[in-house]
């Protein structure tokens, strides 16, 4: 969230990702999150769209080494999942200075809103076993950053509106590009506000998740065209641009986290929510 206090969580935010052993979350469970149901009401998604979207290279190595599929919890807040808690449903203020380049989300919606909240969470750890199947492990104890109680959040939506990704000023490629997909199907998205193909970087980094809702068709056929059995298998994969939408919601809400140098951070957070 806040720049300065990137490297300050590094050891922090090393040790949440390996995980620790938790009662109750033994082996074999199901690797899907809390997802709300979607009412039978809901308009079905589009299978085709106007959109089209570039591919820019990875920066850097590949994630794991490419050594895993993208059926894990790194990429994929499903699996990872996350349980409900009990929360205050508002914009809360941490206190400190606002990184003026952290990504926008009342620019998910056109116009800009500041929507309502409908329901917040928090979001599992993980026990990796990078030698194993798909999803690489089990899932842990609900994430215990006692900084932050709420890591996932519900905001209210139109169905069919477009969605966009959080906004962000910082340009990645080519002088409009800011972020790039990290995972991509039709009802979640992951991206990085870098060309680094991971959640965790020394340097910094965002990353943010979008569930939910109806991922634009093409920009998924983009996605899977860079993979060869659910590995990276081009070098590319595709860029997003701040007036690109991304898909149309499904339903009354859009499921959203966001990740700083690899910590889920609180989305209520006004950092998120500068105009």
């Amino acid at each position: 969230m806040r720049i300065s206090r990137r490297i300050a969580t590094i050891t922090a935010v090393l040790g949440l990702l390996a995980g620790t052993p938790a009662a109750g979350h033994a082996n074999g469970v199901t690797p899907r999150a809390f997802l709300p149901i979607v009412a039978s009401s809901s308009p079905a998604c589009p299978t085709t769209s106007p959109n089209t979207y570039a591919v820019i290279p990875i920066d850097g190595p590949y994630y794991k080494d490419n050594r895993l599929t993208d059926e894990n919890p790194d990429f994929r807040l499903s699996i990872l999942g996350y349980a409900p808690v009990n929360q205050s449903l508002g914009v809360v203020t941490y206190g400190g200075p606002m990184d003026p380049n952290a990504p926008r989300f009342r620019q998910i919606f056109r116009p800009a809103r500041l929507p309502t909240f409908t329901a917040a969470y928090n979001n599992y750890t993980w026990h990796w076993d990078e030698n194993g199947p798909p999803p690489y492990g089990t899932r842990g104890p609900l994430n215990n950053d006692l900084h932050f109680p709420v890591t996932v959040l519900d905001l209210a939506t139109t169905p069919g509106e477009p969605i966009h990704i959080p906004a962000r000023s910082v340009p990645i490629y080519g002088g409009d590009v800011v972020a790039m997909v990290l995972y991509a199907d039709e009802d979640e998205l992951a991206i990085t506000y870098t060309r680094f193909d991971h959640v965790w970087h020394w340097n910094g980094m965002y990353a943010a998740y979008l569930l939910n809702f109806c991922v634009d068709p093409n920009l998924v056929a983009t996605y899977r065209a860079q993979l060869n059995a659910g590995r990276r298998s081009t070098g590319h994969l595709p860029a997003i641009r701040n007036d690109q939408p991304v898909g149309v919601a499904r339903g009354g809400s859009l499921t959203v986290a966001i990740r700083d140098t690899a910590r889920f951070m609180d989305p209520r957070a006004s950092d998120w929510w500068q105009p």
